[in-house]
């Protein structure tokens, strides 16, 4: 029966091959009913053991002051028989000593040891000459019998002190009554013992099964609840802090359940704003590459035509005219500009990105940019330097993408730099295969808490920073996506009054998936887009280069 409360709902583990007891192998219920009946036994077989010992030890006691009385006694009494020769009167002693209960054996000796009387059935052999005073014993004679020698002294106390014993009395009780108790004892401590044992057991099993009970409640409602049964509830109906537990767990997972239902609503609710949000952002996109396509060609048309209109001869337009022709080709260009960054960015960030891999130097591009802006920075004070190490292998890349990140970066030093130096450097970088490329201004600089914003889109420097400037906030977002969709990384650094430093690090060669994607299915219309970005290049440098002819017919090329 306690067998099957302890492993109640699996078969008997000792009776499987191989078997070995492990404590970890039971449950709760069983390591608790088995660490309680261990203690349990240990403290009965104690408490018997105890109890044994202590009888035993009465026992002996008692034969022990019985055997030393008697001995005392025949010694007593058989002086005079000693001193007279009255060896009749010896032995009616120690018949009279024999007969008593549990006298094996009654022998008198002289003090030579010789036997004088013997009685009962003694051992063989004498007996050494008796101490002067005092009895010994008991000495065990065999298994069953004690033997108690006492010295026969004269009755006079100064003969006692002066003269040797006269003989002695030995005495030899039976143990078999000791054994006997001992025997029974132990039977009855351990018939005691085993029926404490079995009832501590079951009542251990009991306890263990009344606590563990609720907890297996407890442990399979949670699974029920972890495999999304949120209706799990735990049946325990007693009072006590398990009673407690359970209510309390019932109410977290109707709690739960109550969560669970609101946040489906809510996530249904948040899908549905998701999509209308992608949606929105898809048409916002397509609307914003539409806009800026159309805008750009009538942008194109009249920046052309002032080119032309300033670049006639004769000298028909007056001062005033050609300032006023200035102020309407260079917010043109101011207008150009944003358009494009948004088309780009639109792009961008509807993720229709495309890679032109061509083998190209950095120095011929970095030096192609500074003519760019040669024109633009000749009536300015504001200097643009480009330094290029030596030996830098060539790379793999897109050429266009690389140039628009850099001539971002360089509008925006030239933006914020009123007068000083912007310099363009392109070295090794600290990783072999990569390329560094710092663009550097001597401008008002930034404050470190707009650093972690700036490469936002539509972000912009705080307004004391930015009043004499324009633009939308999307250059530096444009440079950081092309930046990472060339594989490489863009990092910032800067301080207010001494001017910033944005570094680029770039794979010499496009990663492989970012080129293979370059020729996939997409290839003619990527080709297309990167055609028209240099077609958009190469106008904009015909227009700053100074005996560049009107551009109308490009801007409509453009179209």
């Amino acid at each position: 029966m306690l067998l099957r409360l302890m492993f109640r709902g699996r078969s008997l583990p000792w009776l499987r091959p191989g078997w070995r007891f492990e404590p970890r192998s039971l449950g709760f219920a069983g390591r608790l009913g088995l660490a309680t009946s261990v203690l349990i036994v240990v403290i009965c077989v104690a408490q018997s053991w105890i109890l044994a010992q202590r009888d035993l030890e009465h026992i002996r006691g008692y034969l022990t002051e019985r055997g030393r009385t008697i001995g005392e006694y025949l010694a007593q009494e058989a002086t005079v028989g000693i001193l007279t020769g009255n060896v009749h009167g010896l032995r009616h002693l120690a018949e009279q000593a024999r007969a008593q209960s549990g006298v094996v054996y009654c022998r008198m000796f002289d003090r030579e040891g010789l036997v004088l009387v013997s009685v009962g059935s003694p051992p063989t052999g004498s007996v050494p000459p008796p101490a002067k005073v005092g009895a010994t014993g008991p000495i065990a004679i065999g298994t069953d019998v004690w033997e108690f020698r006492v010295p026969i002294l004269p009755r006079d106390a100064q003969l006692q002190a002066e003269s040797p014993p006269l003989g002695t009395v030995a005495i030899g009780l039976s143990a078999a009554s000791l054994r006997e108790l001992r025997h029974r004892t132990m039977t009855t401590a351990s018939i005691f013992t085993s029926l404490f044992t079995l009832l501590a057991v079951g009542a251990a099993l009991l306890l263990a099964r009344a606590i563990t009970r609720p907890l297996q409640a407890l442990a399979t409602a949670a699974d029920a609840i972890a495999r999304g049964d949120f209706g799990a509830q735990v049946d325990v109906r007693t009072g006590d802090e398990l009673g407690g537990l359970a209510r309390s767990f019932n109410a977290m997972a109707q709690s739960l359940a109550r969560s669970r239902t609101t946040l489906e609503e809510y996530s249904g609710a948040l899908e549905e704003k998701v999509l209308e949000l992608e949606r929105a952002n898809h048409l916002k996109s397509e609307f914003l590459a539409t806009i800026s396509h159309e805008l750009r060609t009538p942008l194109n048309v009249i920046i052309g035509y002032v080119e032309m209109l300033a670049e006639s001869e004769g000298g028909s337009l007056s001062p005033d005219q050609q300032e006023m022709l200035g102020a309407i080709q260079r917010y043109s260009r101011l207008q150009l500009d944003l358009i494009t960054d948004i088309l780009d960015f639109s792009r961008l960030s509807s993720g229709r990105i495309s890679f032109h891999v061509e083998r190209f130097e950095l120095e011929p591009l970095l030096t192609e940019i500074r003519a760019l802006y040669a024109a633009r920075l000749a009536s300015t004070r504001v200097q643009l330097d480009v330094v290029v190490a030596a030996d830098l292998p060539p790379l793999e890349s897109d050429r266009i993408k690389l140039q628009e990140i850099v001539r971002n970066l360089v509008d925006n030093a030239i933006k914020f730099t009123e007068e000083g130096v912007v310099s363009v450097t392109g070295q090794a970088g600290e990783t072999s295969g990569w390329l560094r490329i710092e663009v550097a201004d001597t401008g008002a600089g930034m404050p470190p808490e707009d650093l972690e914003y700036i490469f936002d889109a539509f972000h912009q420097v705080g307004a004391s920073s930015t009043r004499g400037t324009s633009g939308v906030g999307l250059g530096l977002s444009i440079v950081k996506q092309l930046v990472e969709a060339l594989g490489g990384r863009v990092s910032v650094t800067s301080r207010v009054g001494q001017g910033s430093t944005f570094t680029i690090d770039i794979p010499h060669c496009l990663p492989t998936t970012r080129a293979a994607h370059a020729d996939g299915e997409e290839g003619m219309r990527e080709a297309a887009a990167a055609l028209q970005e240099v077609s958009r290049n190469l106008t904009s440098a015909e227009r700053t280069a100074p005996s560049s002819p009107p551009i109308a017919g490009r801007s409509r090329e453009k179209a």
